[in-house]
């Protein structure tokens, strides 16, 4: 299932509510063959989830031959190409954060000698905006604007298109308990934080040194592509103290570490222009990978062209660290039941229903990539269909269904077409399969996509479980007999929605909406399992904290946003929702926001900060770009969740 804010752990997500009704569906004797194998479902969980594949991330070598090996059990079902020029396969780009070019990053002094070489004199930060930018130097003390406690390196001092030599961290104060300067940093020592004070003050890029501390090396940052995906307010380099003590030097300012001993004793502005030029280029590219969707269809009799959809899938998130450890390791994250599960089912369905054959309409089967990072594939496809999107009846999404054993099952989307109700019912009851229906809808995978496409869906998933997201969700502990009794009654449903002669008519489902931040899971309604939840968010918290993540704010805004992004700043409501602050402030699906209040919005983590600064009830001018043009709305903000500190 998806993940927002993947990098670098797992998730943290931003779905919709979801209220679930369990419903005990009657039991009577199943009449049905076991048209469903485990062991072969199995083995291609035990391919897709192996080692060599190593998670399946988008533009690695383990993602292509999961492609590959998908494709080949399409051919062997009996499906034709329908993706791209007559392949398997659907090409598109996805954006993995920054990389840094090497050859394109530069920075010069003009007056000074010395050449700068990136990645051992100075190097940008991960979330460094990427603008090459020149103008006067000066210095800022530790660039923070903190008036409660008394300490202003702003003060008296005009930072308007200078870039800053500033301070890491924060200056220390004598009793290490203070909310300011003691032993647990504050806000006020975040680049994210020193990024928004400096570009509220005019600066053009921060350039920032590490202080004399105990056990601080001065060791350069590394430029990590994991990290990269947030994008800061500013340029921003880490340089070497060399560096710095270079720019004092030439200004008079003296030694580096007789300067920090004075604004921490004195605790008083020492800014001042160091009347140099510089020329900053952060050598910072966007960094995009290619991955495919893996396309087949089975040919129906040929009296229509409409299809029906089955999809899940095939991506998971690849060698990373493990989000629950403060091991920065990275491991294989195998992805068996997510989605590897959801994946089989889909190959199966193919095999099953290819061997059968009989089928009015057609069935294309999708395995998608690029879900985890935003439902990337399944947008694609919506934007680029292989088939007329409107000849699109329903589609079937298999995600995480290798849990049955859980007793966890839960089938989404059954509003969404007014026949589902009773197809689900009636197939069920011959599996002898019990489930609960949810009455609401979850965003969180690739349905979503054709769903607001006007295209009813049919979810069906097995629980979230403690392995969710982590290097332990293998294939030993996939249920294979449970999944081909679930694949049994879909098995059914899919005949069925093949050989309507119109419909399902689609409906639009209710929508409970829980705060941009909120996370909660589908299926979760015991209290054993909210406890599971609730550990898992503290966990989430202490990674937030590690990895300066963006605090939740304590508002919301009413939007779905379209975390994966792209080349252009802001933010876009893929959804504006019924009942919440954006909507009823006038903004409109695939509005961009470009700026809250004062704050410029580059990307989902500058938005996520943006709203830590208001109240519920508090009311701020949000400017959207709308078809090419800048609008301003009056937002009233409600209430969310009270955010953790970030650091």
């Amino acid at each position: 299932m998806q993940n927002v804010f993947r990098r670098p752990l797992g998730r943290l997500w931003i779905v919709l509510a979801v209220v679930l009704v369990a419903r005990a569906q009657p039991t009577t004797r199943s009449s049905a063959a076991a048209l469903f194998d485990p062991d072969a479902y199995l083995a291609h969980i035990k391919y897709l989830a192996d080692d060599k594949l190593e998670g399946r991330q988008p533009g690695t070598p383990g993602i292509e031959l999961a492609a590959e090996y998908i494709a080949k059990q399409f051919q062997a079902a009996g499906l034709k190409p329908a993706g791209d020029d007559g392949t398997w396969f659907q090409s598109f780009e996805v954006r993995q954060g920054k990389k840094l070019a090497d050859a394109d990053a530069l920075f010069e002094i003009d007056g000074l000698d010395q050449k700068w070489s990136v990645r051992k004199d100075w190097v940008p930060l991960s979330s460094s905006a990427p603008e090459e930018i020149e103008g006067p130097l000066a210095f800022a003390g530790f660039g923070i604007e903190a008036d409660l406690h008394e300490y202003n390196d702003y003060a008296g001092f005009d930072a308007t298109n200078k870039l800053l030599l500033i301070f890491r961290f924060e200056p220390r104060s004598d009793d290490p308990n203070a909310d300011f300067g003691g032993k647990e940093p504050s806000i006020y020592s975040e680049f994210r934080k020193k990024a928004v004070t400096a570009a509220q003050h005019g600066a053009k890029a921060l350039l920032i040194v590490n202080p004399r501390r105990e056990g601080l090396e001065d060791k350069l940052s590394d430029f990590d592509e994991e990290l990269s995906h947030q994008t800061y307010d500013l340029p921003m380099a880490h340089v070497s103290r060399a560096l710095a003590q270079a720019l004092l030097d030439k200004a008079g300012l003296g030694p580096l570490d007789g300067v920090q001993e004075k604004l921490e004793h004195e605790r008083k502005s020492l800014s001042a222009d160091l009347k140099l030029h510089a020329k900053l280029n952060p050598g910072i590219q966007p960094h995009k990978v290619a991955t495919r969707n893996v396309i087949g269809l089975l040919k129906g009799d040929g009296s229509t062209d409409e299809a029906i959809v089955v999809g899940a899938h095939y991506d998971h998130l690849g060698k990373v660290p493990n989000w629950r450890t403060r091991d920065k390791t990275p491991l294989v994250h195998h992805g068996a039941d997510d989605n590897a599960s959801g994946t089989a089912g889909v190959i199966e369905m193919a095999r099953v229903l290819g061997r059968e054959g009989g089928l009015r309409r057609n069935v294309l089967f999708i395995a998608f990539s690029g879900e985890e990072l935003g439902l990337l594939g399944s947008r694609h496809f919506v934007e680029h269909p292989t088939i007329r999107l409107d000849s699109v009846r329903a589609m079937i999404n298999f995600d995480m269904i290798g849990r049955l054993s859980q007793d966890k099952f839960v089938i989404f989307g059954i509003p969404s077409a007014t026949e589902f109700d009773e197809l689900v019912r009636r197939a069920a009851e011959q599996a002898e399969l019990k489930y609960r229906a949810a009455q609401g809808m979850t965003g969180a995978s690739d349905h979503a996509s054709l769903y607001h496409s006007n295209i009813p869906y049919l979810f069906p998933m097995t629980g979230v479980h403690q392995q969710y997201h982590t290097p332990e969700d293998t294939w030993e502990l996939i249920d294979a007999p449970g999944a081909a009794k679930l694949l049994t009654v879909f098995h059914q449903v899919v005949r069925a929605l093949a050989d309507m002669k119109a419909g399902p008519t689609f409906q639009s489902q209710t929508v409970e909406v829980a705060p941009e931040d909120e996370q909660i899971k589908p299926g979760i309604e015991h209290e054993k399992e909210a406890q599971e939840a609730e550990e898992k968010a503290r966990a989430e918290r202490r990674l937030r904290r590690e990895t300066s993540q963006p605090a939740m704010p304590n508002v919301r805004l009413g939007i779905t946003p379209d975390v994966a992004g792209d080349d252009q700043p802001g933010v876009v409501a893929d959804v504006v929702m019924d009942g919440g602050a954006a909507k009823a402030a006038g903004m409109q699906d695939g509005d961009r926001i470009v700026q809250i209040g004062e704050r410029k919005i580059k990307d989902i983590y500058a938005y996520m900060d943006a709203l830590k600064g208001f109240r519920p009830g508090d009311s701020v001018d949000v400017k959207v770009l709308r078809k090419g043009a800048e609008l301003t709305l009056k937002v009233t903000f409600k209430a969310g969740r009270k955010p953790p500190r970030d650091q």
